[in-house]
Protein backbone atom coordinates (compact mmCIF):
# COMPACT_ATOMS: atom_id res chain seq x y z
CA UNK A 1 0.00 0.00 0.00
CA UNK A 2 1.13 3.64 -1.32
CA UNK A 3 -0.27 6.34 1.69
CA UNK A 4 -0.67 9.87 0.11
CA UNK A 5 2.68 11.10 1.80
CA UNK A 6 4.57 8.17 0.12
CA UNK A 7 2.94 8.97 -3.51
CA UNK A 8 5.25 10.64 -5.80
CA UNK A 9 3.47 12.44 -8.85
CA UNK A 10 5.20 12.67 -12.07
CA UNK A 11 2.32 13.84 -14.99
CA UNK A 12 2.56 16.99 -15.85
CA UNK A 13 0.49 19.67 -13.97
CA UNK A 14 -0.30 21.83 -11.00
CA UNK A 15 -2.06 21.18 -7.71
CA UNK A 16 -3.68 23.95 -6.32
CA UNK A 17 -6.53 23.92 -3.46
CA UNK A 18 -9.95 26.67 -4.04
CA UNK A 19 -11.53 27.90 -0.81
CA UNK A 20 -15.57 27.31 -0.89
CA UNK A 21 -17.99 29.59 0.55
CA UNK A 22 -18.04 27.31 3.54
CA UNK A 23 -14.10 27.08 4.26
CA UNK A 24 -13.40 24.01 2.86
CA UNK A 25 -10.67 23.59 -0.01
CA UNK A 26 -11.35 21.80 -3.19
CA UNK A 27 -8.06 19.91 -4.98
CA UNK A 28 -8.22 21.53 -9.05
CA UNK A 29 -5.38 19.50 -11.17
CA UNK A 30 -4.55 22.02 -13.94
CA UNK A 31 -2.71 20.52 -16.54
CA UNK A 32 -1.96 23.69 -18.49
CA UNK A 33 -2.60 24.08 -22.27
CA UNK A 34 -4.18 27.02 -24.24
CA UNK A 35 -7.73 27.54 -25.92
CA UNK A 36 -10.91 27.00 -24.53
CA UNK A 37 -11.06 25.66 -21.27
CA UNK A 38 -11.79 21.59 -20.98
CA UNK A 39 -13.38 21.19 -17.40
CA UNK A 40 -13.20 16.88 -16.02
CA UNK A 41 -15.28 16.41 -13.83
CA UNK A 42 -14.41 12.45 -12.28
CA UNK A 43 -16.46 9.60 -11.26
CA UNK A 44 -17.77 8.80 -7.77
CA UNK A 45 -15.55 7.54 -5.51
CA UNK A 46 -12.79 9.02 -8.34
CA UNK A 47 -11.18 11.85 -8.51
CA UNK A 48 -9.60 14.47 -11.62
CA UNK A 49 -6.23 12.68 -11.19
CA UNK A 50 -8.25 9.40 -13.11
CA UNK A 51 -8.11 11.71 -16.24
CA UNK A 52 -4.03 11.86 -16.01
CA UNK A 53 -3.85 9.10 -19.24
CA UNK A 54 -6.28 11.35 -21.39
CA UNK A 55 -4.97 15.00 -20.81
CA UNK A 56 -1.67 14.92 -23.12
CA UNK A 57 -4.39 14.36 -26.35
CA UNK A 58 -6.10 17.79 -25.19
CA UNK A 59 -3.57 20.02 -24.20
CA UNK A 60 -2.63 21.21 -27.43
CA UNK A 61 -6.02 22.65 -28.01
CA UNK A 62 -7.50 23.31 -24.49
CA UNK A 63 -7.05 24.65 -21.25
CA UNK A 64 -7.43 21.32 -19.07
CA UNK A 65 -8.05 20.96 -15.41
CA UNK A 66 -9.85 18.63 -13.10
CA UNK A 67 -11.85 18.99 -10.33
CA UNK A 68 -11.79 16.19 -7.19
CA UNK A 69 -15.48 16.45 -5.84
CA UNK A 70 -15.90 17.33 -1.96
CA UNK A 71 -14.75 14.39 0.31
CA UNK A 72 -12.84 12.44 -2.45
CA UNK A 73 -9.05 12.17 -2.91
CA UNK A 74 -7.16 15.16 -1.34
CA UNK A 75 -10.29 17.32 -1.57
CA UNK A 76 -11.61 18.32 1.96
CA UNK A 77 -15.34 17.26 3.11
CA UNK A 78 -17.87 18.59 4.64
CA UNK A 79 -21.03 17.38 7.07
CA UNK A 80 -23.85 17.94 5.12
CA UNK A 81 -25.18 19.15 1.75
CA UNK A 82 -24.09 16.71 -0.82
CA UNK A 83 -27.24 17.61 -3.66
CA UNK A 84 -26.40 17.86 -7.37
CA UNK A 85 -27.04 21.61 -6.53
CA UNK A 86 -24.31 22.43 -4.06
CA UNK A 87 -21.92 20.25 -5.95
CA UNK A 88 -22.65 22.20 -8.81
CA UNK A 89 -22.37 25.85 -7.07
CA UNK A 90 -18.75 24.56 -6.03
CA UNK A 91 -17.78 24.06 -9.66
CA UNK A 92 -18.95 27.65 -10.28
CA UNK A 93 -17.07 28.78 -7.54
CA UNK A 94 -13.93 27.38 -9.00
CA UNK A 95 -14.56 28.76 -12.45
CA UNK A 96 -15.10 32.08 -10.66
CA UNK A 97 -11.54 31.99 -8.79
CA UNK A 98 -10.02 30.81 -11.78
CA UNK A 99 -11.27 33.51 -14.03
CA UNK A 100 -12.94 31.09 -16.34
CA UNK A 101 -15.95 32.16 -17.70
CA UNK A 102 -17.04 29.64 -19.54
CA UNK A 103 -16.12 26.19 -20.35
CA UNK A 104 -16.42 22.60 -22.02
CA UNK A 105 -17.23 20.04 -19.33
CA UNK A 106 -16.63 16.31 -19.96
CA UNK A 107 -17.84 13.91 -16.85
CA UNK A 108 -17.59 10.40 -16.33
CA UNK A 109 -20.86 8.16 -14.45
CA UNK A 110 -22.15 10.46 -11.64
CA UNK A 111 -20.67 13.49 -12.97
CA UNK A 112 -23.61 13.15 -15.25
CA UNK A 113 -25.73 14.92 -12.76
CA UNK A 114 -23.47 17.65 -12.69
CA UNK A 115 -23.34 18.18 -16.50
CA UNK A 116 -26.86 18.47 -16.11
CA UNK A 117 -26.92 20.63 -13.56
CA UNK A 118 -24.72 22.93 -15.32
CA UNK A 119 -26.63 22.73 -18.63
CA UNK A 120 -29.62 23.38 -16.79
CA UNK A 121 -29.02 26.42 -14.53
CA UNK A 122 -25.86 27.87 -15.87
CA UNK A 123 -26.27 27.78 -19.66
CA UNK A 124 -24.09 30.70 -19.77
CA UNK A 125 -21.01 29.12 -18.36
CA UNK A 126 -21.54 26.14 -20.80
CA UNK A 127 -19.92 25.86 -23.82
CA UNK A 128 -20.47 22.27 -24.73
CA UNK A 129 -21.21 18.78 -22.54
CA UNK A 130 -19.52 15.56 -22.69
CA UNK A 131 -21.12 12.56 -21.19
CA UNK A 132 -19.02 9.94 -20.08
CA UNK A 133 -20.72 6.64 -19.41
CA UNK A 134 -22.86 9.23 -17.80
CA UNK A 135 -26.46 9.31 -18.46
CA UNK A 136 -27.53 6.49 -16.52
CA UNK A 137 -31.29 6.25 -16.02
CA UNK A 138 -31.42 6.70 -11.86
CA UNK A 139 -35.19 5.30 -12.05
CA UNK A 140 -33.10 1.98 -12.13
CA UNK A 141 -30.22 2.22 -9.29
CA UNK A 142 -31.91 1.04 -6.08
CA UNK A 143 -32.54 -2.57 -8.35
CA UNK A 144 -28.92 -1.84 -10.11
CA UNK A 145 -27.00 -1.40 -6.68
CA UNK A 146 -29.39 -4.59 -4.75
CA UNK A 147 -27.46 -6.75 -7.49
CA UNK A 148 -24.21 -5.61 -8.86
CA UNK A 149 -21.57 -4.53 -6.72
CA UNK A 150 -21.13 -1.21 -5.32
CA UNK A 151 -18.14 0.78 -7.36
CA UNK A 152 -16.60 2.09 -3.62
CA UNK A 153 -17.54 -1.15 -1.47
CA UNK A 154 -16.26 -3.24 -4.77
CA UNK A 155 -12.39 -1.95 -5.02
CA UNK A 156 -11.35 -1.99 -1.16
CA UNK A 157 -13.12 -5.39 -1.19
CA UNK A 158 -10.05 -6.47 -4.45
CA UNK A 159 -7.83 -4.90 -2.93
CA UNK A 160 -8.13 -5.23 0.57
CA UNK A 161 -7.10 -2.00 1.81
CA UNK A 162 -10.25 -1.30 4.16
CA UNK A 163 -8.35 -0.32 7.60
CA UNK A 164 -6.08 2.33 5.82
CA UNK A 165 -8.86 3.72 3.23
CA UNK A 166 -9.98 6.96 4.88
CA UNK A 167 -6.23 7.79 5.64
CA UNK A 168 -5.14 6.79 1.72
CA UNK A 169 -6.06 8.97 -1.23
CA UNK A 170 -4.01 7.47 -3.59
CA UNK A 171 -3.55 2.90 -3.59
CA UNK A 172 -0.57 1.31 -5.92
CA UNK A 173 -2.08 -1.19 -8.01
CA UNK A 174 0.13 -4.71 -9.31
CA UNK A 175 1.11 -2.81 -12.16
CA UNK A 176 1.94 0.41 -11.03
CA UNK A 177 -0.90 2.67 -11.69
CA UNK A 178 -2.89 4.58 -9.00
CA UNK A 179 -6.15 3.81 -7.89
CA UNK A 180 -7.79 7.55 -6.62
CA UNK A 181 -10.12 7.03 -4.07
CA UNK A 182 -12.62 8.46 -1.59
CA UNK A 183 -14.40 9.30 2.29
CA UNK A 184 -16.52 6.39 1.58
CA UNK A 185 -18.91 7.93 4.66
CA UNK A 186 -19.87 10.32 1.64
CA UNK A 187 -20.72 8.36 -1.06
CA UNK A 188 -24.11 6.84 0.65
CA UNK A 189 -25.09 10.85 1.01
CA UNK A 190 -24.32 11.39 -2.18
CA UNK A 191 -26.27 9.21 -4.14
CA UNK A 192 -28.96 9.52 -1.78
CA UNK A 193 -29.44 13.50 -2.77
CA UNK A 194 -28.47 13.03 -6.49
CA UNK A 195 -31.24 14.93 -8.23
CA UNK A 196 -33.06 13.45 -11.52
CA UNK A 197 -31.21 13.81 -14.88
CA UNK A 198 -33.33 15.67 -17.16
CA UNK A 199 -32.24 17.25 -20.72
CA UNK A 200 -35.16 18.78 -22.23
CA UNK A 201 -33.74 22.72 -20.85
CA UNK A 202 -29.80 22.07 -21.46
CA UNK A 203 -29.39 24.45 -24.64
CA UNK A 204 -25.49 23.41 -25.04
CA UNK A 205 -24.47 21.03 -27.47
CA UNK A 206 -23.51 17.55 -25.64
CA UNK A 207 -22.69 13.88 -26.86
CA UNK A 208 -23.41 11.09 -24.57
CA UNK A 209 -20.34 8.05 -25.03
CA UNK A 210 -21.45 4.83 -23.58
CA UNK A 211 -19.78 1.33 -23.44
CA UNK A 212 -22.11 -1.37 -24.48
CA UNK A 213 -23.34 -3.82 -21.73
CA UNK A 214 -23.39 -6.76 -23.47
CA UNK A 215 -19.66 -6.80 -24.39
CA UNK A 216 -18.29 -5.69 -21.01
CA UNK A 217 -15.94 -8.37 -19.88
CA UNK A 218 -14.34 -7.01 -16.66
CA UNK A 219 -16.93 -4.53 -14.48
CA UNK A 220 -15.42 -2.04 -13.04
CA UNK A 221 -11.94 -3.35 -13.58
CA UNK A 222 -10.72 -5.35 -11.37
CA UNK A 223 -14.03 -7.31 -10.98
CA UNK A 224 -14.87 -10.54 -12.53
CA UNK A 225 -17.98 -10.73 -15.34
CA UNK A 226 -21.29 -9.67 -13.64
CA UNK A 227 -24.31 -11.57 -13.53
CA UNK A 228 -26.94 -11.92 -15.52
CA UNK A 229 -29.21 -10.08 -13.09
CA UNK A 230 -26.47 -7.31 -13.33
CA UNK A 231 -26.06 -7.41 -17.16
CA UNK A 232 -30.12 -6.78 -16.98
CA UNK A 233 -30.06 -4.05 -14.68
CA UNK A 234 -27.10 -1.94 -16.37
CA UNK A 235 -28.88 -2.75 -19.86
CA UNK A 236 -32.16 -0.45 -18.16
CA UNK A 237 -29.74 2.53 -16.61
CA UNK A 238 -27.43 2.43 -20.09
CA UNK A 239 -30.37 2.51 -22.56
CA UNK A 240 -33.34 3.63 -21.17
CA UNK A 241 -30.73 6.52 -20.38
CA UNK A 242 -29.34 6.87 -23.63
CA UNK A 243 -33.61 6.96 -25.10
CA UNK A 244 -33.91 9.45 -22.32
CA UNK A 245 -31.40 11.87 -23.65
CA UNK A 246 -31.82 11.32 -27.41
CA UNK A 247 -35.81 12.18 -26.73
CA UNK A 248 -35.32 15.42 -24.81
CA UNK A 249 -32.26 16.59 -25.65
CA UNK A 250 -32.63 18.70 -28.75
CA UNK A 251 -29.38 18.16 -31.40
CA UNK A 252 -28.32 15.03 -29.25
CA UNK A 253 -25.27 12.85 -30.51
CA UNK A 254 -24.19 9.91 -29.10
CA UNK A 255 -21.55 7.03 -29.31
CA UNK A 256 -21.20 3.66 -28.49
CA UNK A 257 -17.56 2.17 -27.83
CA UNK A 258 -17.10 -1.18 -28.52
CA UNK A 259 -15.25 -3.69 -26.00
CA UNK A 260 -14.91 -1.25 -22.88
CA UNK A 261 -17.11 -1.16 -19.70
CA UNK A 262 -18.21 1.60 -17.17
CA UNK A 263 -14.75 2.67 -16.64
CA UNK A 264 -14.19 3.38 -20.50
CA UNK A 265 -11.63 6.92 -19.89
CA UNK A 266 -9.51 3.48 -17.86
CA UNK A 267 -10.93 0.61 -19.83
CA UNK A 268 -10.43 2.12 -23.82
CA UNK A 269 -8.62 5.50 -23.36
CA UNK A 270 -7.32 5.68 -26.70
CA UNK A 271 -11.02 5.20 -28.25
CA UNK A 272 -12.38 7.91 -26.10
CA UNK A 273 -10.02 10.37 -26.88
CA UNK A 274 -11.07 9.93 -30.58
CA UNK A 275 -14.79 10.40 -29.89
CA UNK A 276 -13.83 13.25 -28.20
CA UNK A 277 -11.35 15.21 -29.85
CA UNK A 278 -14.13 14.34 -33.49
CA UNK A 279 -17.40 15.77 -31.96
CA UNK A 280 -15.22 18.61 -30.56
CA UNK A 281 -13.33 19.23 -34.11
CA UNK A 282 -16.93 18.61 -35.59
CA UNK A 283 -18.95 20.90 -33.02
CA UNK A 284 -16.77 23.85 -32.70
CA UNK A 285 -14.88 24.24 -36.01
CA UNK A 286 -12.67 26.68 -34.46
CA UNK A 287 -11.23 26.79 -31.03
CA UNK A 288 -9.89 30.32 -30.11
CA UNK A 289 -9.40 30.88 -26.31
CA UNK A 290 -11.98 32.37 -24.07
CA UNK A 291 -10.48 33.51 -21.43
CA UNK A 292 -7.25 32.48 -19.18
CA UNK A 293 -6.78 32.18 -15.96
CA UNK A 294 -4.92 35.24 -14.62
Amino acid sequence: MVNASEWVDTTQHKIRYVEMDDNIKLEVVDWGGKGTPLVFLAGLALNAHTFDPLVSSFVDSYRVIGITRVGHGNSESRKENFSTARLTKDIITILNKMNIDKAIFAGHSFAGGELNHLGRHFPERVRGLIYMDAIQDLDYMDSHLAVCPDLGYATIDVLKHQDNFYNTQRIKNPDGSYLPYADISVLGKLINEEEDRHYSEIAAPAIAISHIPEQTEDFFIGLGNPTQKCFEEMNKLTYLGIASFIKNKQNADVAAIQNSQHMIHMATPEKLVMVMKSWLARTFATNKPINQDK
